[in-house]
């Protein structure tokens, strides 16, 4: 069965075109829908290539990219001298981090072109709009996340006492 008619592939292509719809590059969320999905618990370079299908540099690209974002890891493989890639164990969480500190950077970034520019009063509107958006998630989004972790923390304590 050619890649393309796999439930994988088309999987694949969704996470894809999402990447590319936040301006990551199309063939990381490729390769990272695989690593995700796949059975194994790693795969190489030239399954990844074989599985997308793509170039071993765009590959290559990929997971040096996914790599540096923490999203997936290098595995090494007793005997074999080709990289492996998995999922990282954890990224999610460093990614909603990220997020969190992106919210509070635009705040920071807001309040001071409200400084410096708000005695512009059509530059102020929209300097004023943005800051409050993004003070409002960086103030709520933190607490959102607790009360995510805390129900993992419960649901895990139930699952071992059971």
């Amino acid at each position: 069965m050619a890649p393309e008619a796999t439930l994988e592939f088309r999987f694949a292509e969704a996470m894809g075109a999402f990447f590319a719809s936040g301006g990551m590059p199309r063939m990381a969320g490729r390769v990272w829908a695989i690593l995700l999905v796949t059975d194994a618990p790693y795969m190489s370079a030239a399954e990844l290539q074989a599985a997308v299908p793509a170039s071993a540099g765009s590959i290559s690209s990929a997971t040096r990219l996914l790599t540096s974002l923490g999203m997936i890891e290098r595995v090494p493989v007793p005997g074999e001298r080709r990289d492996h890639f998995a999922p990282r164990d954890g990224a999610v969480y460093d990614i909603i981090r990220m997020r969190l500190q992106q919210l509070t950077a635009v705040e920071d970034l807001m309040s001071i072109a409200l400084e410096q520019f708000g005695d512009r009063s059509h530059a102020r509107s929209h300097l004023e709009e943005i800051h409050d958006v993004y003070h409002w998630y960086a103030r709520e989004f933190p607490k959102l996340h607790e009360r995510f972790l805390a129900e993992q923390r419960d649901r895990a304590t139930k699952e071992t006492r059971s």
